[in-house]
């Protein structure tokens, strides 16, 4: 069955990789980039590749709240339904800590705020397919955040791997929080988070100094990182699966369900992270208001 698939972050990595081959096998996918340069040469590559010709690019920023919604508009406005929403957008933040206008820290913006807002924007889309789906990139590296409270902007402490790692914890649990909501809510639309594999993409090259990249860790991390054909795999499987087909709430890697950590972990506290984001779109809301 050709499905209608919308990937965030697609202009290059592992967003760009996965259109490709989404499209060559001959389903619709919508692109979604940051860098209007950037998004027309992968609008260029992915179509050069397209078994139909069926591939449509859409412009955002999403570290600004007006761009999230004018992106999530555009998309309603001109399609009926999507199958599956791919949050593959994402940032790992540098040394000084960067917020949107809403005072929101920029990698749980990209990580957590935005999944969410599109999800809820998009989900009467995704209603509409018999297998709506929406995946979440989180990371193995949520295994190494520290919640010792829940300061999901990093007020009170930043550094950027603390950010990056809480964030992609963070995202479990919306995640988690979500599927419940949906299947409550008898809905259709199933929701999953999953690791890609250490890849060697540009997430993070605007920030990252030369140091950091030249650092024995930082070739360490090089050496072990994925191709991208590799770092596709499990995306790849969670867009397309029968397998998959009705599972929710679940974090997978390498195409399988991974114990996820239970760092902090609670409804109540998954409840604060949606009350949270909830209050900062209702800020953002207010603002527009006025």
């Amino acid at each position: 069955m050709v499905k209608t698939i919308l990937i965030t972050g697609a202009t290059d990595g592992i967003g760009k990789h996965l259109a490709k081959k989404l499209t060559s096998e001959g389903h619709h996918v919508i692109l979604h980039g940051r860098n209007p340069q950037k998004l027309e040469l992968a609008l260029r590559e992915v179509r050069a590749v397209s078994l139909r010709g069926r591939v449509s690019s859409y412009l955002a920023d999403f570290s600004k709240l007006d761009e999230v919604y004018r992106f999530a508009e555009e998309i309603k406005r001109d399609f009926q339904r999507i199958g599956v929403l791919f949050n593959n957008a994402g940032l790992y933040a540098g040394k000084e800590r960067k917020v949107s206008a809403e005072n929101v820290e920029l990698t749980f913006m990209l990580s957590v705020l935005v999944p969410y807002i599109l999800t809820t924007e998009l989900s009467p889309l995704l209603e509409k397919s018999a297998d709506g789906r929406v995946i979440n990139t989180s990371s193995y590296m949520h295994h190494f955040a520290k919640v010792k409270d829940l300061d999901f902007g990093f007020e009170k402490e930043y550094n950027p791997g603390l950010a990056y790692n809480n964030s992609k914890l963070y995202t479990i649990w919306m995640t988690r929080y979500l599927a419940r909501d949906f299947f409550l809510k008898g809905s259709n639309i199933t929701i999953n988070a999953y690791h890609p594999g250490l890849i060697s993409t540009n997430l993070g090259n605007s920030s990252s100094d030369e140091k950091t990249k030249k650092s024995l860790f930082g070739r360490l991390m090089k050496s072990l990182s994925k191709d991208l054909d590799q770092g596709i795999e499990t995306g790849y499987y969670l867009t397309l699966s029968e397998e998959v087909r009705g599972l929710t709430g679940y974090y997978f890697d390498e195409k399988k369900v991974k114990s996820v950590s239970e760092k902090g972990y609670s409804f109540e506290k998954a409840q604060k992270l949606m009350d949270y984001c909830q209050e900062k779109v209702k800020m953002f809301q207010e603002k527009q208001d006025f």
